[in-house]
């Protein structure tokens, strides 16, 4: 089996800008990114490296030869949900492999993760109550934390850390800094729309019943979708696509404090995900 695997993972925090950053990239003629976001290679086969393999031969099947591929999946930043994922990107990928992580306000990001997942209907109690309430919004906001295993195992030199709020301040520039980071021509990425962000909680059309089932699907993601223009896509979207249901999402000073003080523990202290 010929081996097609990612030159590089974008694997930033839930709701950090992953998107944005994705699509960005996608517009530099040296970097293939697929249309499926959160494809979820590394953690949707348990330990088998093989399947890995074959998942992402399948993934950049159009990719060429000639072009740096890469992919974002922000579920490989979510320990403990997912343990051992850099383990196995090294034993897929190889040792060269590089990693792009986005971090952003840990309070922030914590807010529009409740806010995605409310507008999803994947959680149902106020702001205040399900923060505290599910570990997973403290343990993905844990940078030094999720950042851990991917340092250990590729070095400091094949791992960028971009600061959300530092990339929306100039989104051209650091773009072709990252884009130099992966070997790639910085001047051949195209000057950005800062104008325009990608995969934002207002305003966001969600599938839903069957829709939901077949845009999830791989089939959608890896064989109808990229054969769609953009314009169409954004089209059907309008027609068969219900608005997420929106949220204020307004923390009490309170709960942000108690956030602040968790964030602040220990890493032997860490919670886990017991009340999903």
């Amino acid at each position: 089996m010929s081996v097609i695997v990612p030159d590089f993972l974008i694997i930033g925090a839930m709701k950090a800008g992953t998107t944005t950053l994705y699509r960005d990239l996608a517009a530099h003629p040296e970097l293939f990114l697929p249309e499926e976001k959160e494809p979820e290679c590394l953690v949707r086969h348990g330990n088998d490296a093989r399947a890995v393999a074959r998942d992402y031969k399948s993934l950049f099947a159009a990719a060429g030869s000639d072009r740096l591929k890469g992919e974002a999946s922000t579920a490989y930043a979510k320990r403990p949900d997912h343990e051992g994922v850099a383990e196995m990107a090294r034993r897929v990928c190889g040792p060269l492999l590089k990693v792009i992580y986005i971090t952003r306000d840990p309070i922030e990001r914590i807010i529009s993760q409740y806010r995605h997942e409310f507008g999803l209907g994947e959680v149902v109690e106020d702001i205040d109550t399900a923060v505290l309430k599910y570990a997973r919004y403290v343990n993905y906001s844990r940078y030094d934390w999720q950042l851990e295993p991917w340092l250990q195992i590729f070095g400091g030199s094949q791992v960028l850390v971009v600061p959300f709020e530092t990339y929306v301040a100039n989104r051209t520039e650091i773009a072709r800094q990252i884009c130099t980071f992966l070997g790639a021509n910085p001047a051949s990425l195209p000057e950005i729309d800062s104008e325009r962000a990608f995969n934002a909680n207002e305003g966001k059309l969600i599938p839903a019943g069957p829709w939901k089932r077949l845009v999830g699907s791989r089939f959608y993601q890896r064989t109808i979708k990229p054969m769609l223009a953009q314009s169409l896509r954004e089209e059907v979207a309008r027609r068969v696509l219900s608005p997420a249901q929106a949220s204020e999402g307004r923390l009490a000073p309170v709960t942000a404090q108690a956030l602040l003080d968790q964030l602040r523990l220990k890493p032997a202290s860490r919670i886990t995900e017991s009340q999903k």
